[in-house]
């Protein structure tokens, strides 16, 4: 008589792969978490393109902030200081577009603003940063007498000192946008009639 075949061992299931064992580690899944938010957030970074530090602040409470006046208003500043440092490296194209953000900062602000002191205080700031732009772009655009000018600059700044004109700036501010508008004025006269008294 034959002897009964030996019963087969139970069958065990397979480990688990490795990885699946990490993700049981507590700390996995939040670390992933705050990877991924890092990630984002330099991305976002990189994209804006801050010039300081304080860029980087101002950027996150322009964000979260539910009035936004403050934020826009130091980060038109934060433009006007980096285009200062560009026109002191002789860096003039990028003084005039670091003029150009702040521009739209300062208007940003002043759609913002909660009260007049704020409309005045973002106007104000927004009509000398224009005339500082059209200042640089007439810099630029005029050249010598035995050179041709670049009327097209010199016309984009004429339309910035017309645009700053039409605003309700102050005294101070209205005084430099009439003399700007008669050099620019008398730049884009032809030839050598700019030397002549209008």
């Amino acid at each position: 008589m034959d002897a009964p075949a030996p019963a087969s061992p139970p069958i065990t299931p397979p480990p688990p792969a490795a990885w699946r064992e990490g993700l049981r580690d507590p700390w996995v899944l939040p670390g992933l978490a705050l990877l991924l938010v890092g990630t984002v957030f330099a991305v976002l970074l990189y994209r804006a393109a801050p010039q300081s530090a304080a860029e980087v602040r101002s950027s996150a409470l322009v964000a979260v902030a539910p009035d936004a006046f403050t934020p826009h208003l130091s980060r038109a500043r934060e433009r006007v200081d980096a285009a200062q440092r560009a026109r002191t490296a002789g860096d003039t194209a990028g003084a005039i577009a670091r003029l150009a953000e702040g521009e739209e900062e300062a208007l940003a602000a002043r759609q913002r603003a909660s009260d007049s002191t704020q409309v005045r205080t973002a106007t104000d700031l927004w009509g000398n940063v224009v005339l500082d732009r059209a200042e640089l772009m007439l810099a630029s655009g005029a050249g010598p007498w035995y050179r041709a000018d670049n009327d097209q600059v010199l016309k984009e700044a004429l339309a910035a000192v017309n645009r700053a004109q039409e605003a309700p700036l102050g005294p101070a501010a209205r005084t430099r946008a009439a003399a700007l508008d008669e050099k620019i004025r008398r730049q884009l006269r032809p030839g050598p009639l700019e030397w002549l008294p209008q």
